[in-house]
């Protein structure tokens, strides 16, 4: 994986996906986190990643511990996603 590539990471507390920012050993940085929600019409992309946190973060940062894994996204999510925070039609 590059950088700018998006990407899901899957960690215990959920499923983010996000632009690839920078990664090390130690953490994995996304710049426009959304985390994956599942609603009764299927799935999508909450406004932040974390209900108490702020609306559209800009970037977060997860330590790799905490990580399961990540993994590129998938093509349908992606578009969606890139739809989702840049207004932009695919």
């Amino acid at each position: 994986m590059k950088i700018n590539d998006v990407v899901s990471v899957v960690t215990p507390a959920g499923e983010f996906i996000g632009k690839l920012a920078d990664q090390t050993d130690s953490r994995i940085k996304l710049k426009d986190p959304r985390m994956l929600i599942h609603a009764g019409e299927g799935m999508g992309f909450a406004r932040g990643i974390a209900i108490s946190g702020r609306e559209n973060p800009a970037e977060v940062e997860f330590f790799a511990s905490g990580v399961v894994f990540i993994t590129p996204t998938n093509d349908d999510v992606e578009k969606a996603y890139r739809k989702m925070t840049s207004g932009i039609i695919l």
